[in-house]
């Protein structure tokens, strides 16, 4: 059996290290280019929904962070209202439905704790008229009931 000395060992295991960090480094660096293009990508997703809703009523903002790990499928965002000048936001949210995840987008408004169902983002047709019109969907109501603790701070 061939033995290593330790300064090999040492150089092998310090090029290992150096290898990892380095993937690690440009992983990371991908990471974060790609969290400015989600942010904006998702906000424009939001911004059609509540178009599809009321036209030119609602705009949508600057991302708000959320710091809760039941949060991990969701973003929200702050929202200004053309007919109402109360703090709100606006939250999408992938639910589980009966045609898979599909996201939710609801609007908190800070003043009154009241939270309002949207509707579903890219999703049309007759299954959207279908899951619309259900109005006893447990799902979304758990959602519903759920944004206020997510956005509070």
């Amino acid at each position: 059996m061939q033995e290593i000395s330790n300064k090999k060992f040492f150089k092998n295991y310090a090029f290992f290290i150096l290898i990892l960090l380095v993937v690690f480094s440009v992983l990371s660096y991908f990471i974060i280019v790609a969290r400015k293009s989600w942010n904006n990508n998702l906000a424009i997703t939001v911004q059609k929904v509540l178009d599809e809703k009321e036209a030119d009523r609602w705009k949508v903002e600057e991302p708000i962070e959320i710091k809760k790990p039941v949060t991990v499928n969701c973003a929200a965002y702050k929202l200004s209202d053309s007919k109402d000048s109360a703090e709100k936001s606006v939250i999408i949210v992938r639910i589980v439905n009966y045609y898979g995840p599909i996201p939710a987008v609801y609007i908190y408004n800070h003043n009154d704790d009241s939270v309002d169902f949207i509707g579903y983002s890219s999703l049309h047709g007759r299954i959207q008229n279908q899951l619309m019109n259900n109005k006893s969907d447990k799902r979304r109501e758990y959602w519903q009931e759920l944004v206020p603790s997510i956005l509070k701070k």
